[in-house]
Formats: C-alpha cells, structure tokens, sequence
C-alpha cells in the first residue's frame, strides 16, 4: 500500500446566518499551497451557499487527490468502492470521502472535479444520503461550471450545454416529470446511453433554480425535499410552491433554455 500525505487544516466560515468551522482532512499526493488554498477559498463560497440550507455548525471532510488514475483506483479497491461509469472523481457518503482520480488532465480541469466531488458532501449533510438525482447532480456540475479569481466566482452554463438543450426540445426528448421524478438506477441508465444528457439537464435545471427564480422559491423546493415524512413526488412539489404549478415552471424554464 502506497503512503498517504495527510493534513488537518481548520477555518472558519462566515455564512450569512453563523460561523461555520470545517475541518479537511487531506490524502493521496500532497497537494501545491496554492492549490490548496484555492480549494479552501472555494469552500467557503460553498458553505455559504449551502449553509441558507442547514448546515451543522462544525462539519469534517475529507479529500483525496491523486496525480495518477492507476493509484487513485488502487486506493478505490481498498477500501471497496467500484466505479459504475467513467468517472474523474467519485463522493463515497459512506466514508464521506471525495475522491479525484488523477490529475493528468491538468490543474484546472482537477479543481473543477474536486469542487464537484466537494458539492455531493454538502448535498449529503443537507439532504441525506439519496437525494434526487437530477439535483444531487446538477447542483455539483453548477459548482463544477464555477470558475474562481480575484473578481469573485463566475458560473458558465457553456454553448455545448445550451445547444443540447436547444437540439433536446426540437427532438421532443425533454419530459421534465419523468426526468426529475426518476429513481439513480434509469438516471445514470439516461446518462450513459444519451451523451451526458441526465447531467446536462440536471445542470441546466439547478441554474434555472438559482439564476432564474426567486432564492425563497429554491428554499422552498429544499425544504420540501428534506420532509422525509411527505411521499410525494418532485414534480408534485415543484407543483405545490412554484406560482402556477409545475406547468407553468416547464413553460418557464423552457422559455429560458429553448
């Protein structure tokens, strides 16, 4: 077994609401300061996102990156999990890891992933440990499609994405009830056989939610989500908060993307 590089850093979070303290533990290959710092700076714009959600106000995670796939799918088999479809990085809730599997597509590319992997964490402590799938997903590819500077953080929802989308609804593809309703299993099924449909249309939906509705509308639909004790589905919650149903939310949202 290969040696582990670890490191206890603790911060500090300022969420609107309370101070959050987030404690990272670090594994794999030692990562370079500043990536690590970037890391951390992007944390904090994630916590205080989620933190409008319900957070606790102590929380722990760790990351893994490793510089090689190969290492990186060692390690995965060590601690006994397997990979369901090509993947650059994986969320275990279980051991409550984030997991990069190699960095040979560059620094940047594996910063995308790494705050991907990070969002599941968060989806996790929010919603449990089987959200819906379209927004499990889609809210770690609108944190993937996040790009950090001096300026701020800026999301692109790209022109591939938009144009599959546009090419989605002039094929007649897009059935939001079913889409958003369906089980992880016809999810990733969606995901594997269609050219990334299930994440392009997951990341379209959230930045929809985010971008395009009133914050206290998603805050509803989160709510909502974590009443483990209502049966219905999501589409029939979207009905009951969106002003004029889920009709009205397919009109607007396709309105926005078509």
């Amino acid at each position: 077994m290969r040696i582990l590089f670890l490191f206890f850093p603790v911060f500090f979070l300022c969420s609107p609401f309370h101070a959050q303290t987030v404690k990272v533990k670090y594994g794999g290959d030692p990562l370079p300061d500043k990536d690590r710092q970037k890391i951390e700076q992007f944390l904090q714009y994630e916590v205080a996102f989620y933190s409008q959600f319900g957070l606790p106000d102590t929380l722990s995670l760790q990351l893994y990156v490793f510089e090689n796939k190969r290492e990186a799918m060692d390690y995965l088999d060590s601690i006994k999990i397997s990979l369901p479809i090509k993947a650059s990085g994986v969320y275990s809730p279980k051991h409550q890891k984030a997991i990069i599997l190699g960095r040979e597509k560059g620094r940047e590319r594996s910063l995308a992933v790494i705050y991907h992997e990070l969002s599941h964490h968060f989806v996790s402590q929010i919603l449990g440990k089987r959200p819906p799938s379209w927004i499990n997903e889609g809210l770690s590819e609108y944190f993937e499609h996040c790009n950090i500077s001096k300026k701020g953080v800026r999301h692109t929802f790209t022109e591939y994405e938009q144009g599959r989308i546009r090419t989605m609804y002039m094929l007649g593809e897009v059935n939001l009830p079913t889409f958003m309703n369906s089980s992880q299993g016809n999810f990733m099924k969606q995901q594997m056989t269609d050219d990334q449909y299930s994440y392009i249309l997951s990341h379209a939906l959230v930045t929809f939610w985010i971008e395009n509705v009133p914050q206290e509308l998603l805050k509803k639909l989160i709510s909502a989500l974590q009443n483990k004790s209502d049966s219905s589905t999501v589409s029939e919650q979207i009905d009951s908060i969106y002003p004029g149903g889920f009709q009205q939310f397919e009109k607007d949202f396709e309105a926005v993307y078509k």
